[in-house]
């Protein structure tokens, strides 16, 4: 039996020149969908293009690939999110995946008032994303009274029979997210430790039915030699960028802080997985460097220890596509132990 996970890239990388995004965009949905992608993930914050409008061009501009909505609860009320998520499913017979964040940079939180705490908001998230499964699931109306939301006999007639119903991924590493991913999410994501720890952190969830997804990079070439060179002509990091990322040592947010503990204490593990985008200030994610071989092997042991979605970025490029398809394809060709 070949390896079944599923697989996600980025829509847009962030900050794109909006003169580009118009033409990049189709080209990326088209590179997805040809080698093989579930979907496209589209970022929320407040200085890129609206999540959903991104999210219906994905679905207008392919025949399998879905995209992955960032549902950001203080953006919209949950019944315009699933009268949202119903229309896209309806209007293109397709799933409509959602993202459920819960912050943001701290100045866009200001920026719209919301003074919830940390676990405050995953309190509300999972309030929200259950009134969003109730009047997805259900062609009845509902009536809810929450701390956070009080709905009475709202029908916005938007029922999804449940293979079309969207997943639910749910990303981030602390005691409160973990919490609340394992009550409502389908798949909670991380960026994830080196295998061999991350097997005895994020991954150990026994007893729960959540499935786990990473977020990562992959830059692999014939040789380990040439992959090498062009990570490090890509990332590099300076002695600013390294402070940074000593104070941020100190974070406030979890997985913030285990990312930067691993980035400074070393920047390679394994001899594949490596920090230097986050040495660099270029991104959060460890990205996988080296031949296919030894980048398929080492995605490999992820799955082994019970990932099943991958969420891929700094993937934009034909080229990108095609290096990292040659990645996938050999790790779903792989028996299953």
């Amino acid at each position: 039996m070949t390896r079944d996970f599923l697989v996600y890239g980025t829509a847009l990388y962030p900050k794109a020149a909006p003169e580009k995004v118009r033409s990049l965009l189709p080209k990326i949905v088209g590179y997805a969908e040809k080698h093989g992608f579930d979907g496209l993930l589209s970022f929320y914050n407040h200085h890129d293009l609206d999540p959903w409008m991104v999210g219906g061009n994905i679905l207008t501009h392919s025949s399998t690939v879905s995209p992955l909505i960032a549902l950001q609860p203080y953006s919209v009320p949950p019944f315009t999110a699933a009268k949202m998520i119903h229309s896209l499913t309806f209007l293109h017979q397709r799933r409509v995946d959602v993202n459920l964040i819960t912050g943001a940079a701290d100045h866009e939180l200001v920026e719209v008032g919301d003074a919830l705490g940390h676990d405050d908001r995953y309190e509300r998230a999972a309030e929200y994303i259950s009134v969003v499964r109730s009047l997805l699931s259900s062609e009845q109306p509902l009536s809810h009274s929450g701390r956070y939301y009080d709905l009475q006999g709202i029908n916005t007639n938007s029922f999804i029979p449940a293979p079309l119903r969207p997943r639910v991924f749910m990303a981030g590493s602390s005691a409160a997210n973990r919490k609340t991913a394992d009550s409502v999410a389908d798949f909670a994501i991380t960026h994830p430790e080196p295998v061999s720890m991350f097997a005895d952190t994020f991954a150990d969830r026994s007893g729960t039915k959540v499935g786990i997804g990473v977020r990562l990079g992959i830059i692999a070439r014939t040789s380990s030699k040439e992959a090498w060179s062009v990570a490090r002509s890509q990332f590099v990091p300076n002695r600013e960028t390294r402070l940074k990322a000593r104070i941020r040592r100190r974070s406030s947010s979890d997985w913030s802080r285990r990312i930067a503990n691993l980035a400074t204490d070393s920047e390679v593990y394994d001899g594949v997985y490596w920090t230097g985008a986050y040495l660099s200030d270029k991104g959060s994610m460890p990205i996988l460097v080296g031949s296919y071989e030894e980048v398929s092997d080492y995605l490999a042991r992820y799955l082994d220890v019970g990932v099943g979605a991958l969420l891929l970025g700094g993937v934009f490029s034909r080229e990108d596509f095609h290096h990292a398809g040659v990645v996938l394809d050999r790790v779903r060709s792989r028996k299953v132990a």
